[in-house]
């Protein structure tokens, strides 16, 4: 028994020095962050499927081997009255999924442009929607097709014609908060929210065309999505900054320490939230936040609700 242990204990530390864990594991066993090595040594999987989040034209041009393709727009389309970007429904989101080959036991890895944050952000929060959908195996491709690329592996124009899967999308209303949530949460102490605007858009010096009024919601922490990555930093493609780096950048915004802490996480349109949400759910471990589909799109054209301008969260709580 304890010689079986012992080499679990090796093998484990093996992986972690190679490079083939990222993150924390999901319960599913998943790792939610993988590297492109790891990703070069399981490419050929029977249950993983590739999902490619770029434009349709990226992916027609090259692409990782085996992949399919779903423009990050599909996983965040615009609702019916054209006034936010809301994750499809169940419904819809099955049929696309099985429409792609996707089944309850795939291990589905999410890879995106990897060139800037911007792309980082598609990629993460694509894996969101799909962990809200009930998708308990995704996993998230660190540097996504820019660091794929970068390291000499190879790609392909070969559009694969999958058999239909048997995915079933359900909501995991944990996952995404409500306008109703987050009015709640901006007159609460017992919950945090993080806005994950850059910097002048959380100041309201600047808006995004998309929504309607400046500043953020009362009471919320700005941890700029960009700051996250690591890319442009020396020519280097889109990869998440250390667990070491991103704990501090979590601790520099007055973040809890507290696990346990209910957190909702919003941007303008959910993208910049879903890499929120992935850091500070499963690199940093904070195991209670969802994100505000809706987001500004949807808060801020609503006239009666506040916004602060032209200060901090942290200071007009």
């Amino acid at each position: 028994m304890i010689r079986k242990r012992l080499q679990l204990t090796i093998i484990t530390l093996l992986l972690i020095l190679t490079g083939g864990f990222s993150g924390t594991a999901t319960a599913a066993g998943v790792n939610p962050l993988v590297s492109t090595k790891w990703l070069a040594g399981h490419i050929g999987d029977k249950n993983l499927v590739l999902i490619d989040v770029r434009t349709a034209n990226n992916y027609g041009v090259g692409h990782l081997p085996g992949a399919v393709s779903m423009p990050y727009v599909k996983f965040e389309p615009m609702n019916e009255d054209d006034s936010c970007r809301l994750m499809p429904s169940p419904a819809a989101l099955t049929a696309m999924l099985r429409g792609l080959g996707v089944n309850s036991s795939s291990h589905v890895v999410v890879y995106d442009q990897g060139n800037t944050a911007s792309d980082a952000t598609k990629g993460a929060a694509s894996c969101w929607v799909l962990e809200s959908m009930g998708m308990n195996n995704v996993s998230y491709l660190d540097g996504g097709f820019t660091k794929w690329t970068f390291e000499g592996r190879i790609i392909d124009n070969k559009k694969p014609a999958p058999k239909a899967g048997d995915f079933t999308a359900k909501l995991d209303p944990a996952k995404v908060a409500t306008l109703k949530e987050v009015v709640a949460a901006s007159n609460a102490k017992n919950v945090i929210l993080v806005d994950a605007r850059n910097a002048n858009e959380h100041f309201g010096a600047t808006k995004s065309g998309e929504v309607e009024r400046f500043g953020h919601i009362r009471g919320s922490l700005n941890m700029p999505a960009p700051y996250l990555t690591n890319a442009g930093i020396n020519r280097a493609p889109a990869t998440l900054k250390s667990k070491k780096v991103l704990a501090a950048i979590a601790a520099g915004i007055g973040l809890t320490k507290n696990k346990n802490a209910e957190i909702i996480v919003y941007c303008n349109s959910g993208q910049f939230a879903g890499l929120d949400y992935f850091v500070l759910h499963h690199i940093l471990g904070y195991k209670n936040v969802s994100v505000f589909d809706g987001s500004m799109m949807d808060y801020a054209s609503h006239e009666k609700l506040p916004l602060v301008r032209f200060a901090w969260g942290h200071v007009n709580k």
